[in-house]
């Protein structure tokens, strides 16, 4: 495999990966899960970025079908999460959803060995080339990115596609070496403070979605209002 510092970056993750794809076959601990999507998350990043300065199409379908199962998952731990904060839970909602989550985790798991080798089969096949882009593509790429970096407007999907954008290029940006990485003096403490403002934000957004079109026995129209008062505060604050 080339000596190439994105491939180092990308086998750290894979191998992050698997050990926490292993780790939630144990305990089913949702950190687990959180940690595997995040690792896919950067990797994505990086073949993103790649693409770009190469010029040359890398990409991560292998592994995109884990990232959706555990996302299926994630999405009902995030609102169980959410449904325990209030003063008074509801808890036959979340003994409900905590029942989907155990068949979703069970099929999750029964797949185990399987996405065991598709990580090693993309493990094998990652290949950027020996070096990396000349610096000043790099630093153009980012002044681009920088560019854009303001919201244009107070629509949800919008801000949300945004956090997505930041968090990538944070992703790429603790990538690369740091000679670089004193040129292109990006603000991470700012940036990644943003994101995970925006990443609270939609997370509480994505409840109000799943709740107000998932199909539940009991009524949760007191909970969706609690939720719709929160994600506005936290939306507002964005925007301070």
């Amino acid at each position: 495999m080339p000596n190439n510092l994105l491939n180092q970056y990308v086998v750290t993750r894979i191998k992050s990966i698997t050990k926490n794809l292993s780790a939630y076959t144990k305990d089913k601990k949702p950190e687990h899960l959180h940690r595997l999507r995040l690792e896919i998350k950067k990797i994505n990043a990086v073949f993103s970025f790649a693409k770009n300065v190469y010029g040359k199409c890398f990409n991560t379908n292998k592994i995109k079908p884990i990232f959706k199962k555990a996302g299926k998952i994630r999405e009902i731990q995030i609102n169980i999460h959410l449904l325990s904060l209030f003063q008074h839970p509801p808890k036959r909602l979340i003994t409900q959803l905590k029942k989907k989550e155990n068949i979703l985790t069970q099929q999750f798991i029964k797949h185990n060995l399987r996405y065991s080798k598709i990580i090693k089969t993309f493990q094998n096949n990652v290949s950027f080339p020996e070096i990396l882009p000349d610096k000043k593509i790099i630093i153009k790429y980012f002044e681009k990115q920088k560019a854009n970096k303001k919201f244009k407007t107070k629509d949800r999907e919008h801000v949300h596609r945004y956090r997505s954008k930041i968090q990538k290029l944070l992703f790429i940006y603790n990538a690369l070496p740091n000679k670089i990485k004193k040129e292109i003096k990006l603000n991470e403490l700012e940036i990644d403070k943003l994101q995970k403002m925006l990443g609270n934000w939609h997370d509480t957004y994505s409840a109000i979605n799943f709740f107000s079109q998932e199909q539940f026995p009991m009524n949760t129209a007191e909970y969706i209002l609690k939720l719709k008062a929160k994600e506005k505060r936290q939306f507002n604050a964005v925007f301070i």
